[in-house]
Formats: C-alpha cells, structure tokens, sequence
C-alpha cells in the first residue's frame, strides 16, 4: 500500500514577498495514519498543504505520494489519490449546485453516471447535508459550505485525506457527524486543526509546526500533555485535558 504513504523531505517555500513559510520540514507518514498537524496563525499548516496537492510548488525539497514524486508533469495522477478541503470552503464549491459540486469529482474520473450519482447520494448522506442538493452553494451557511466541501472530497474515495480546518464553522452535531466520519477512514488522513480536541480523539500522532518549521512530533497525548510546548507554539490544551476549576480532577466532566 505504498500509494497511502506521504514522504516530505528538506522543504523550503517562500512568498513573493519573501516569507518563509515552510522552512526545511521533513515528514514521514505511513499508510493508515491518523495525524494532527498544530499551530498558531501563519505556522505554515496550509502552505504545506497547497504544497502536497501541487497548488504551489517549493523552491527547494521533495514531495511523494506514494511513490509518485509530486510535479506539475505528475499532478493528474497525485490528485487521484488526495481528497483535500480547504481552509476556506468557498474555495472549493463553485458550481450552480451543491449536487454538482461533490459531482465534479466522479465526472472529472469518467465516471458513468449512475455511479456519480451514487457517490454523490451517499456523500451528502454522511454528512447530513443530502437535502441540500439542488442549492445553489452561494446560498448556504458556512456550516453548511463546509459540510457539502468535504462531501465532495469523499465522493472521490481519496487513498490519502487532507483536511484543513475541518470542524471550522460547524455546529456541535456535524461535528461530532464528522468525527464519527474521520474515525471510519480507514486510509491515511492528515488534518490541520486547532481543534485539539478532536485531534486528541481522532489522531494518533501530532506534528506540531511553528514558523515553517516541525518543532515536535509524537504521540498526540504526550503532545498534548506538554504545557510548555503548548504555550510555545501558540496553543493550549485541550478542554479534554484540563483540569476541572471546581474539583481539581484530571479531566473536565
């Protein structure tokens, strides 16, 4: 199952303006991990990101799925095995229909069209958002954006899932809908977050990134359980792992 597997390795990328945003980051992920990926604001979780799918391309270092080296020559391909939703999901809706949308994946795979709309069906169905069909996504809440964006990434029936800000923007029921979802992918999911919360019950593994650079990598627990890492890196722990203000007790109830 080589094509699940994700090998960064020595990546730089700067800005037109010159910031660095990701500065020599090197990162092995094997088939059917679960990993958070943390930070602050402007840590460098997203360009790293647009720089797996083949949105940006680094100055300098090597990306591969797989076994596939990620090129401009090679995307068609490193696209068939990435699902990825944006951080912002009116990036990624932009046809007249919700159905359209999470449709345009299976068409561009030459789907026939039965099977579209099966896997357009089932999609929305997981994500409680089938009703929601025939409206336009203008029209929608950013919940519900969000929602219909990562339908249309599991419509693809991705090998390796990225996630950018999954639960931004969703009410308590779909997100707890899409942590239920994140625990049934069997494959290799990767997900920036600030949600640590859901990384502590979703993910194994947390790699912790501050100013374009892996700080920390390791089991999301003992991550999550370093105060001083925490509050270096911008983030505290998760309400999870606190303790309780009234009691003194290790987990908040």
């Amino acid at each position: 199952m080589s094509h699940h597997k994700v090998n960064i390795h020595d990546l730089h990328y700067a800005y037109p303006d010159g910031k660095k945003a990701v500065n020599g980051i090197t990162i092995d992920i094997h088939h059917g991990e679960s990993v958070a990926l943390v930070g602050s604001n402007g840590a460098g979780k997203s360009t790293l990101f647009m720089l797996l799918v083949g949105i940006f391309f680094p100055q300098s270092g090597e990306i591969h799925i797989g076994d596939t080296p990620v090129t401009k020559h090679t995307l068609p391909i490193i696209r068939q095995k990435l699902g990825f939703t944006f951080q912002n999901a009116d990036d990624q809706l932009f046809m007249n229909s919700v159905y359209e949308d999470v449709a345009f994946g299976p068409r561009n795979y030459k789907l026939d069209e039965a099977e579209v709309e099966k896997r357009v069906t089932q999609s929305l169905e997981r994500v409680g958002a089938l009703h929601l069909k025939d409206r336009p996504p203008y029209k929608l809440s950013g919940g519900e954006k969000r929602s219909v964006s990562i339908a249309a990434v599991l419509s693809i029936d991705p090998d390796i899932l990225l996630m950018d800000e999954p639960t931004a923007a969703l009410d308590p029921k779909s997100r707890r809908r899409l942590i239920g979802i994140l625990k049934e992918f069997e494959h290799t999911k990767i997900i920036a977050t600030h949600d640590l919360d859901m990384a502590v019950e979703v993910c194994e593994r947390t790699i912790v990134i501050s100013e374009g650079r892996v700080i920390a990598d390791g089991r999301t627990k003992d991550i999550m359980s370093d105060d001083e890492l925490l509050e270096r890196s911008g983030l505290e722990r998760p309400l999870s792992m606190q303790k309780c203000p009234v009691c003194g007790s290790d987990k908040m109830i």
